[in-house]
């Protein structure tokens, strides 16, 4: 092989994997990002926190809340946020990020509980996000209340 084509497949090779180790870094920045943000966005539920809802949804929003699946945009959205009373309580129980380039999905079950309640409720929901100019903004997210999981059958003792 020429030395002057080695030379350059050798540039290609380290470019390549700057490029790679570049992409990596930048999915985990955006994960950690939009995971702070569903944190930010949870919270505003139970502190009214309008102002932090607003930045993080997009102008164009969309979602899908509650049992019906009744559809909302922003400015529904913010009115929920604001909403008295707030929740009591909301926690996140888990979330996995996938970042796609300047797109992300999030999906997360939390636990929430109104002022009041006794229980708290499980909710599902996935989110989609969008890297914008301003930074990770929510477009679009649907969110499910799944069935209680029913208790464990009762087991029979057979009769001597």
């Amino acid at each position: 092989m020429r030395p002057e084509l080695r030379c350059r497949l050798g540039l290609a090779v380290v470019l390549l994997s700057l490029a790679a180790q570049a992409s990596a870094e930048d999915a985990a920045d955006a994960a950690q990002e939009i995971t702070r943000q569903e944190t930010l966005y949870s919270q505003s539920f139970v502190t009214g926190d309008v102002a932090a809802a607003d930045q993080i949804l997009a102008d164009g929003y969309i979602g899908l809340m509650g049992p019906g699946g009744r559809p909302m945009d922003k400015a529904a959205m913010l009115n929920e946020v604001g909403r008295l009373p707030h929740q009591a309580s909301a926690r996140i129980i888990s979330l996995v990020v996938h970042p796609y380039g300047d797109t992300a999905v999030a999906l997360g079950t939390e636990d929430d509980r109104d002022a009041g309640a006794r229980r708290a409720r499980r909710h599902v929901w996935l989110d989609t996000w969008r890297r914008t100019s301003d930074g990770w903004r929510m477009i679009a997210s649907a969110e499910v209340t799944p069935p209680p999981t029913p208790p464990p059958p009762r087991r029979r003792h057979p009769r001597s």
